[in-house]
């Protein structure tokens, strides 16, 4: 793993470089079909099997984390969503055909083509607090989309992003297309006046505002993965023992580090005093547990805070628990569970309101990675669009919108009778 580490730092070439290496391989890239560029993704999750340890180590390495942990929370997670990709990328990046099906009347002859088409470059600014699965997948989501990447580790995590750009050239892929830069914030800034098409933020509130204030000035394009304050909503019904195992693990799995970790703690005041009496260990007496009475309460507490990330409920009643998380404006609602379920690969994750915009992972994050490039082909001879407005065209388009849309079947009807008689005015008119 030495020699690994010795060679991804030869990799680490000024941001202007890299940005313009970048530049010249992404085309090419792009032209690839998708499943050539999967190839490498499939390639990419055997060397991950067959170095989850030295992963797992460079990852809990930064914070002094155990590996065990890192194997759990990151090797594992980012295996999977190689796997996710590889099963499903070339469907969702597929090309969609839209002909007759729905088409509207006025649009006959005409179809559609829609294409997922790549940014170019991308510009990932990754974490501290999860170094190797969260930046990660997001420049696979990228890579597999047809984008060259440029990866800008958190300070003291530069081990964990090279030795991930080592095995993804490893695995096939162009070092070109996917670049590490130094972990100071200034590299960023360099790529930032060079030019990116997309950004990918995770971090702070505060940090994600300096960036967004920077990218103002191009109109470029970000999602912004920023912090949370989840709170834990218990109902009356909820088990006790289950709310206090997740609260240990919620603020103790990785170090409490985790941006969807419970912050507060909401219960229902049939058994709020009961919780306050289970959080006296010193891990949990910080805790202050709120009260809410009514349900319509805890939805108000939750959807009105500054952040919307998460929220997790607890409560015996599960369909119930889930028709309450529905009401309440966040990301991500588990259902007697916390964490765990946000770093299933098919799922989209990202906040609301200070906790940022955008998503990652899912369906929805890869084609974050691409913008809809609509072609619309007229077929036959009908052009009629392109005549010049007549007296009667008024009329016409008024009866077509009754004829199509009223309510009434009467009024509809009267309006297709409307609708011949101008035809044939309108035919007259334009002899």
């Amino acid at each position: 793993m030495k020699a690994l580490e010795r060679e991804a730092g030869t990799h680490l070439h000024l941001p202007n470089l890299n940005c313009a290496m970048a530049r010249n391989v992404q085309p090419s890239w792009a032209k690839e079909s998708i499943i050539h560029r999967l190839q490498f993704v499939r390639h990419l999750r055997h060397e991950i099997a067959t170095h989850a340890h030295d992963l797992a180590g460079a990852a809990a390495a930064v914070a002094g984390r155990p590996v065990a942990e890192k194997l759990i929370s990151e090797v594992l997670p980012l295996a999977d969503a190689c796997r996710w990709l590889e099963k499903n990328a070339a469907r969702l990046l597929a090309d969609q055909h839209y002909n007759r099906k729905r088409r509207p009347v006025w649009l006959r002859g005409v179809s559609f083509c829609v294409h997922r088409q790549p940014l170019g470059l991308v510009l990932i600014i990754g974490p501290a607090n999860y170094p190797l699965f969260l930046p990660a997948v997001q420049a696979l989501h990228a890579l597999v989309a047809g984008n060259a990447v440029l990866l800008k580790p958190a300070p003291l995590t530069r081990e964990a992003a090279s030795m991930f750009a080592q095995f993804a050239k490893l695995s096939g892929l162009d070092s070109r297309l996917l670049s590490v830069l130094p972990e100071d914030i200034s590299a960023a800034r360099a790529c930032l006046v060079a030019g990116v098409d997309k950004v990918v933020f995770t971090g702070s509130s505060e940090n994600g505002r300096i960036v967004l204030e920077q990218l103002a000035a191009s109109n470029t394009p970000s999602v912004m993965e920023l912090s949370g304050a989840d709170a834990m909503v218990v109902l009356k019904d909820a088990d006790l023992d289950l709310v206090v195992s997740a609260l240990h693990f919620g603020t103790q799995w990785n170090g409490g580090d985790t941006c969807i970790a419970p912050r507060r703690l909401l219960a229902h005041e049939a058994i709020a005093q009961r919780l306050r009496d289970r959080l006296s260990d010193p891990i949990l007496n910080h805790f202050t547990v709120e009260e809410f009475f009514e349900e319509n309460d805890a939805v108000e507490f939750v959807s009105g805070g500054k952040f919307g990330l998460g929220v997790s409920i607890f409560s015996r009643d599960q369909r119930r628990a889930a028709a309450l998380g529905e009401r309440m404006q966040t990301g991500f609602v588990t259902v007697n569970d916390l964490i765990a379920p946000t770093a299933d690969p098919r799922m989209p994750f990202g906040g609301l309101r200070g906790s940022g915009f955008g998503v990652t992972r899912g369906a929805e994050g890869l084609l974050e990675m691409t913008h809809p490039h609509v072609v619309a082909t007229r077929r036959g001879k009908s052009r009629a669009h392109l005549q010049p407005l007549t007296g009667s065209d008024s009329d016409l388009f008024s009866a077509y919108i009754s004829a199509a849309h009223s309510a009434k079947f009467a009024t509809r009807w009267r309006a297709a009778r409307r609708i011949v008689q101008l035809l044939m005015i309108r035919k007259r008119e334009i002899k």
